[in-house]
């Protein structure tokens, strides 16, 4: 477990995950991308009950989520910038909830994620409005901008650590 100022950061394997916790990841993921964003592709697919995928979330007051991730092991043809070492980890699923969001947690939560894993290498689709948070964090953009389920993304990449 990892702790940031007000907010606590929690991760388990599927394995571990509470009949409750997975609920309000859920819950959360729905609103998020079914309700705000309107988005009709499947949300939950079989990578959230693969044995090495970690659930990442926040809670606010130790009583409501408030931001989620999940990493996963890339699929095979995941792409990665030319000359670089196929990524370690997949990060998906982020989300923050609406009355959470511009208080940094998505920040915080994928830092922990990225320091849980020093020197290892990392990929995502991001959504290309959010492309900043992510140059923060030591992602690279690479390839086309390209849509995924309705929305624009681009393809980001961080490298482990020495």
């Amino acid at each position: 477990m990892f702790y940031v100022p007000h907010y606590r950061i929690e991760h388990a394997l599927w394995r571990d995950l509470s009949t409750d916790q997975f609920f309000e990841i859920v819950q959360l993921r729905y609103a998020v991308y079914a309700l705000e964003q309107r988005v009709d592709a499947e949300d939950f697919d079989e990578a959230d009950r693969a044995p090495s995928t970690q659930h990442w979330w926040i809670r606010d007051d130790a009583t409501r989520l408030s931001a989620y991730l999940r990493l996963l092991a890339p699929p095979r043809n995941e792409s990665h910038p030319l000359g670089s070492k196929p990524a370690s980890w997949a990060v998906g699923r982020m989300v923050v909830r609406s009355d959470m969001r511009r208080q940094g947690l998505a920040q915080r939560l994928l830092q922990a994620a990225l320091d849980a894993h020093p020197g290892e290498a990392f990929v995502l689709h991001a959504q290309s409005y959010t492309q900043s948070l992510y140059t923060k964090l030591g992602f690279v953009a690479f390839g086309d901008e390209f849509d995924e389920a309705g929305i624009p993304h681009v393809r980001m990449y961080r490298a482990g650590a020495p």
